[in-house]
């Protein structure tokens, strides 16, 4: 059975997403305890996630852009 070289426990929200069109948040941004982040996008009240262990992370909280 091939082991995991980093297994996922815990994450912590870093960052809001937000529409671009609307400014309305449409889910969160998380990093894992391994390094990973990891999307999670609002769909109707129910989060659907992504994972984006590729990207680096860059968090914009409370940044409005015009």
């Amino acid at each position: 059975m091939p082991e995991f070289e980093s297994v996922r426990t815990t994450a912590e929200a870093i960052g809001r997403i937000t529409c671009i069109k609307t400014g309305e948040e449409i889910g969160l941004l998380y990093q894992w305890d391994n390094g990973e982040t990891q999307a999670a996008l609002y769909d109707d009240g129910i989060p659907s996630t992504q994972v984006c262990s590729d990207h680096s992370a860059e968090p914009d909280v409370g940044v409005k852009h015009g």
